[in-house]
């Protein structure tokens, strides 16, 4: 996944098949709606994005962000592939957006 997929996928608010998070701050809740995408037709958890505002903040993504992201999907049963993505924001330097 690119930014301008992440652009693209925005675009039109959330929906069905898109949840937005601002911050990891927030990635318990965002769970649950993966959880249900996993359980019905999928779709995209994307965390570092104002969802009022649909503009691409980003994080900053430690070590431990992504063994915190590691431990939630860990613990979805029965147990699942899911493939984590981190996307450079070049006006951000050092942030990066999640895509779940």
């Amino acid at each position: 996944m690119t930014l301008k997929d992440i652009q693209q996928l925005i675009y039109k608010d959330e929906h069905r098949q898109l949840e937005l998070k601002k911050t990891t701050g927030e990635l318990k809740d965002g769970m649950h709606t993966a959880c249900a995408f996993l359980n019905t037709d999928g779709g995209w958890l994307i965390i570092g994005i104002a969802p009022t505002s649909l503009k691409i903040l980003g994080q900053e993504v430690t070590d431990n962000t992504q063994r915190e992201i590691a431990q939630y999907l860990t613990a979805i049963e029965p147990a699942v592939n899911v493939k984590v993505e981190y996307i450079d924001i070049p006006e951000r330097p050092g942030n990066q957006v999640i895509a779940i």
